[in-house]
């Protein structure tokens, strides 16, 4: 047999530290039941929406295309839809437009700003998924 050079302290330290989770863990019920009642069950997912803006081809710069990409757990999700909010000086932001995504997880939205105008794309969110926000983007008019 192995003798062991442990102090007659460390013994007793561990024996009323298994002694002191014992009794915690005979409490531990009785906590934890009132715990799960008022929590709810079931977690969403969180997701990111990455928000781009690209000048259209052919149209002098007046016009841009907003895409969007939607991820949750670093995959795409598709047929979600994402609303495109907009404000300019001295107003909230309001939906303009809304898209659903396509099979690759992209959204797409064409303006045509008059005036600076900020954008933002919003996913609401569902059963399952978080909402969420991308970043805002403002856009300028374009010079006469």
């Amino acid at each position: 047999m192995r003798s062991s050079r442990v102090s007659v302290l460390a013994r007793f330290g561990s024996a009323a530290a298994v002694a002191g989770l014992t009794l915690a863990g005979a409490l531990a019920p009785a906590t934890a039941s009132a715990a799960v009642r008022n929590h709810h069950p079931h977690h969403k997912i969180a997701t990111h929406l990455f928000v781009r803006a690209h000048a259209v081809k052919g149209t002098g710069h007046k016009s841009d295309t907003i895409v969007g990409l939607l991820l949750a757990a670093r995959h795409r999700l598709v047929g979600k839809t994402i609303a495109l909010e907009s404000r300019t000086a001295h107003t909230k932001f309001a939906v303009v437009a809304t898209a659903k995504t396509d099979k690759n997880g992209l959204v797409k939205f064409t303006v045509t700003p008059t005036t600076r105008t900020a954008y933002v794309l919003v996913f609401k969110g569902t059963a399952n998924f978080r909402h969420s926000r991308s970043a805002v983007i403002v856009l300028r008019a374009p010079k006469a």
